[in-house]
């Protein structure tokens, strides 16, 4: 994976800041491997394609990370937050009423390393990574 592309200042709510950690991540040229997470690309077709939803559920939100497998949602900021620590708010993409969001992108981070972690434990435990 490459440099993570962050929507441009632009594209944001008003008054929106990214949160610290995460753009210091995207600084890296290397982000961290979370599979089956992944960063979206604010540049890519999906990127532009998330960014094109974010409001459909009449919430303000701001797309930054795909889960792909049995979660398949999408982890987005909430664009009303201006704290510069804004909540992740999750977008629900198999139409079930899951519902759940995390307080802030540190503790989505912690969330997604460690259900990789686990995911790739499982995997190498049944021979199948």
């Amino acid at each position: 994976m490459t440099k993570i592309q962050l929507y441009p200042p632009p594209m944001l709510p008003p008054g929106f800041l990214y949160p610290q950690s995460l753009i210091s991540m995207a600084e890296l040229s290397k982000p961290p491997d979370i599979y089956p997470w992944w960063f979206i690309d604010s540049t890519s077709e999906f990127g532009k394609l998330a960014y094109e939803c974010r409001h459909h559920d009449g919430r303000n939100l701001i797309p930054f990370s795909k889960v792909d497998g049995d979660l398949d949602d999408i982890a987005c900021f909430d664009g009303d937050d201006l704290s510069g620590n804004p909540a992740v708010l999750m977008l629900i993409l198999d139409g079930s009423n899951r519902n759940y969001s995390f307080q802030n992108f540190d503790a989505w981070l912690n969330f997604a390393t460690e259900y990789s972690t686990n995911l790739r434990e499982f995997l190498r435990k049944n021979n199948l990574y």
